[in-house]
């Protein structure tokens, strides 16, 4: 034991020790204050407790309080006898910056939450993907489930609804009245149509039926007439003192609910008595009152203004037939230097062999201005609304003299 522990020992021995309890008061050597820090001794101030394993001694522990020291340090022993054995190893704790364990606490602190900040974000991105995983996988049921309730068979075919007008004929092929539940094409030998109960010639709505696999569906067929009449209109040229009707004007009219004929004004026939020439409208509508308007030209002559030339040609054996030609030709004015209003020139060729004549008559089948009267086998060439007579004659004097010329006698 070198001087130092001697001294120690000498002066624990020179202490009083008191049979039920013993105080040791532990040389502390003055400790130099620091002028930049100040040092808090709490730390080692010692506290006898008895933890020693053996009974026959104490143990003098230094315990250090929170934020104060950095553990226990043991100093010594000192057993019932009072001998006293110091722990020469033992080394006091170091000075605690107080200020420094705060900014230390603090530092552990903001890094617990940037890794519960990180923590967090790295939730946030997982529980983002997961949604929007979870909403592929919904979206992509949802298209399955509707594929599956929704997606077309060829048992999904759909009758078309048809509008006709009428005087139209029905569409001959199925698939102007059916659309395939799959594809583009209908099949027309797997559909059975049925159109028994529609009347093309009747307006109205119909019902008709497409059948497919034993599968029964119903569609819509409407007849209806939105097409005006087709009006075709001539001049009338009647005498002073006769009557006439819009009827009077009408050349042809065709419409398939029929046609109906007025004047646009209604007191044309009262209006229009005196001889002269006027202009009128005829309107010609069907059942529907779908209507055509036209303009057509009214002359009222004084009595002689007809005038009717006529030929005859007796039957030639190297023709087959006889010739009888008309002209019934209208005047402004009966007299000589009068010009032509309208005419109208007929050829009549009587046959009487009936071989030539139903030769002939396919020859002219067709053509315009021709007539067949079969039974009195006469093929009837008419020519209406002459402005002129032969070359360009339509002054009274000059078409007078040309007819005269060619064989024609005026008619009385």
């Amino acid at each position: 034991m070198d001087e130092k522990n001697k001294n120690i020992n000498n002066k624990t021995n020179a202490a009083e020790v008191n049979s039920e309890s013993t105080t040791i008061a532990p040389v502390i050597e003055e400790i130099e204050e620091e002028t930049e820090k100040k040092r808090d001794l709490s730390a080692i101030i010692p506290k006898f407790e008895e933890e020693s394993n053996n009974a026959n001694s104490l143990e003098l522990i230094s315990r250090d309080d929170e934020l104060k020291g950095d553990g226990a340090v043991l100093l010594g022993t000192i057993n019932s006898e009072g001998v006293t054995n110091v722990n020469n190893e033992a080394v006091m704790p170091e000075q605690i910056d107080i200020e420094q364990r705060k900014i230390e606490a603090q530092k552990r602190k903001s890094i617990g939450k940037k890794k519960k900040k990180k923590t967090s974000i790295t939730a946030q991105k997982i529980q983002n993907s997961t949604a929007l995983a979870a909403l592929i996988i919904i979206i992509a049921l949802a298209g399955f489930g509707y594929y599956i309730f929704n997606h077309k068979t060829a048992e999904d075919f759909e009758p078309i609804n048809l509008t006709i007008e009428l005087g139209d004929k029905l569409p001959i092929r199925t698939s102007a009245y059916v659309t395939p539940g799959i594809g583009k094409d209908v099949d027309e030998l797997k559909y059975a149509l049925d159109l028994s109960q529609v009347n093309e010639s009747v307006p109205g709505t119909y019902e008709f039926t497409v059948t497919y696999n034993k599968i029964e569906k119903k569609g819509r067929i409407v007849i209806q007439d939105t097409t005006a009449p087709k009006l075709e209109v001539r001049e009338l040229i009647i005498p002073d003192g006769s009557s006439y009707s819009a009827a009077s004007f009408v050349e042809s009219c065709s419409d398939p609910s029929g046609c109906n004929y007025s004047f646009q004004d209604s007191a044309t026939t009262t209006k229009y008595t005196s001889p002269g020439s006027y202009v009128v409208y005829i309107v010609a509508s069907d059942a529907f009152n779908n209507r055509t308007t036209k303009q057509a030209s009214l002359i009222i002559e004084i009595e002689g203004n007809l005038r009717t030339y006529r030929k005859e040609v007796m039957y030639d054996n190297s023709l087959g037939y006889e010739v009888l030609e008309t002209y019934d030709l209208r005047f402004l004015k009966n007299q000589r230097d009068s010009i032509l209003i309208n005419g109208t020139h007929v050829i009549e060729h009587k046959y009487q062999d009936k071989n030539k004549y139903e030769k002939d008559q396919q020859t002219f089948a067709g053509e315009v201005n021709y007539t067949f009267d079969n039974a009195n086998m006469k093929i009837i060439f008419t020519e209406t609304n002459l402005s002129f007579v032969g070359s360009n004659y339509s002054k009274l004097s000059d078409i007078e003299n040309y007819l005269t010329r060619e064989g024609f006698s005026y008619i009385e």
